[in-house]
């Protein structure tokens, strides 16, 4: 059996070459249908892993919570430690500090319309934070005398960045000089007017700077401290199950507290978002399929006419000794043969397009994201390249079967 294979494939190849016409002519459907499937594959990876960066670092990994505490929290350590004993794995303040008039200096211009966010160090544990130079706030920097803030890069496109920001002050009733540890890309989330935004390092030293009547009396426009708590990636406990275990330790933290408006909520979309890419790739899925299947029938067709006019040369194999095993391999060889080309030929002009997107529009991605063909892709591409050949090949090779070695000879 397995000389018979081997000597069907070598009649296949030979086969191909001799017919360098039809085998171009049967290549041309199947290589745009395999390049409309690895197309598909190659868009959905891209929005996919997209859809992923972009919600990481506007509102946290797959799973995060939003949490907003009912006010008055008397005993702020207790509400956070009792967030991660609910089912929280990391717990990070995220307080918008608009309201607390809190703005930026440097030397004469005094930045009003900045967004300030009162945040921990455990922030980028939860959010991509994707900086473009220094770093991210440490526990070492709770110690730091002065404020300790990591800018958005469009904030400061606005600012002179000479001597590091070294002249650059934050206050509200009074001015401290800041200390700039790192810069990174602003979020649409965050940078909601498009002027920039400053994540003021929550230390003992600035605490008072933005809740003048303390953090557990926080009173953000009638809400109270808002946190980003990371969660296991399968969103367990739910949202219900999380506000009821916290609740029933607000005794702890708040008795005081109206737990009814204790607010949680998933904060990330990255589930929803890759069910609706999903449902779009099964439609350019389906689109790409008819495209291929009419591949498919040239390739049939044109082995259809290569069995009809080749009946003489295969019924002088099958005189010589070839068996009908061999004689089926050949026929449907050469079918897999001319579809996998052609899925070569697609994959190198997908591979080729992809390059010249990513070149174009490369620095325009999130980091993390690439235009290019991924292995599934390749996979995909290959496999129904080879699964289409291979299907067009069966009735050419039946029919090849039934031919009468005689009746060929004789031709």
């Amino acid at each position: 059996m397995l000389r018979s294979l081997i000597s069907g494939l070598v009649l296949a190849f030979a086969g191909s070459r001799a017919n360098i016409s039809r085998t171009i002519l049967s290549c041309a459907g199947i290589v745009v249908g395999v390049g409309a499937l690895i197309a598909v594959v190659t868009a959905g990876h891209v929005g996919q892993t997209y859809a992923k960066v972009y919600g990481e670092a506007n509102t946290g990994v797959a799973a995060t919570y939003e949490v907003t505490a009912p006010a008055p929290v008397e005993d702020v350590a207790a509400f956070e430690e009792d967030m991660l004993r609910a089912g929280g794995q990391a717990v990070a303040l995220q307080q918008s500090l608009d309201s607390a008039g809190i703005q930026l200096r440097q030397g004469t211009s005094v930045f009003k319309d900045a967004t300030v966010f009162y945040t921990d160090p455990a922030l980028s544990d939860i959010r991509r934070m994707n900086l473009v130079e220094g770093r991210w706030f440490t526990e070492a920097d709770k110690g730091s005398l002065a404020p300790v803030v990591v800018l958005s890069e469009n904030l400061t496109e606005r600012l002179d960045p000479s001597g590091g920001y070294a002249d650059l002050q934050i206050g509200n009733s009074e001015w401290l000089r800041a200390r700039v540890v790192g810069v990174v890309e602003g979020t649409a989330m965050d940078d909601w007017g498009g002027s920039g935004t400053v994540y003021l390092m929550r230390s003992p030293s600035t605490e008072e700077m933005a809740f003048p009547a303390g953090i557990g009396a926080a009173d953000e426009m009638g809400m109270g401290l808002t946190y980003r708590v990371r969660m296991p990636p399968d969103g367990s406990p739910g949202e219900e199950e999380f506000t009821e275990r916290l609740a029933g330790t607000s005794w702890r933290w708040g008795p005081q507290a109206d737990t009814e408006m204790l607010i949680v909520y998933r904060a990330d979309s990255f589930e929803e978002i890759e069910e609706v890419l999903g449902y779009l790739s099964l439609g350019l899925f389906g689109i790409a399929g008819i495209t291929l299947t009419t591949g498919m029938l040239g390739v049939l067709n044109v082995g259809l006419v290569t069995v009809r006019e080749r009946r003489r040369e295969l019924a002088t194999y099958r005189a010589l000794g070839a068996d009908r095993f061999a004689m089926f391999v050949v026929v449907v060889s050469e079918a897999v043969v001319v579809s996998v080309v052609a899925g070569l030929i697609a994959l190198l002009g997908c591979y080729g397009i992809a390059g010249g997107v990513q070149a174009f529009v490369g620095d325009a991605l999130p980091e993390g994201v690439s235009v290019t063909v991924p292995l599934q892709g390749v996979l995909v591409g290959l496999g129904s390249a080879a699964a289409v050949g291979l299907l067009a090949g069966v009735i050419p090779a039946w029919r090849a079967l039934r031919t009468s070695v005689v009746a060929g000879l004789r031709e």
